[in-house]
């Protein structure tokens, strides 16, 4: 009986090789979801900041949304914010937009690689 030790070789190598891959995609999921983490956790810093500087029309029901596209500096200055959807309630929408830019400076990542120019966020009055 001949036994091929070159095979066995290369089996191992193999094996060992799908090991190491599926320790990197391991790794790589790990740092995609602790990326997501701190920036959820900072837009929700970001979120709380402007809503403490919403005025609520005395005329508003229901608990409309309202979509906004802020583009700010890595210092947390707003140097824009846009309405992309509106709420249908214009004094809403404007109280939003109002304290979207009395809250600049926005509060900084915790961690300056997750930083992003360009936040999209979602306003109810009721949130």
């Amino acid at each position: 009986m001949k036994f091929d030790l070159g095979h066995c070789e290369k089996r191992r190598e193999q094996q060992s090789e799908r090991e190491r891959q599926a320790i990197k995609d391991q790794l790589a999921r790990d740092a995609a979801a602790a990326r997501f983490t701190a920036i959820a956790g900072w837009v929700d810093k970001v979120r709380a900041k402007i809503r403490g500087n919403i005025v609520l029309p005395p005329d508003l029901k229901g608990n409309p949304e309202a979509l906004f596209l802020v583009t700010q500096l890595p210092t947390g200055e707003v140097l824009q914010a846009r309405l992309v959807i509106s709420s249908g309630h214009t004094a809403y929408d404007e109280a939003v937009l109002r304290a979207i830019l009395k809250s600049s400076p926005l509060p900084k990542p915790d961690s300056p690689g997750v930083f992003e120019r360009e936040l999209k966020l979602t306003f109810r009055p009721k949130d």
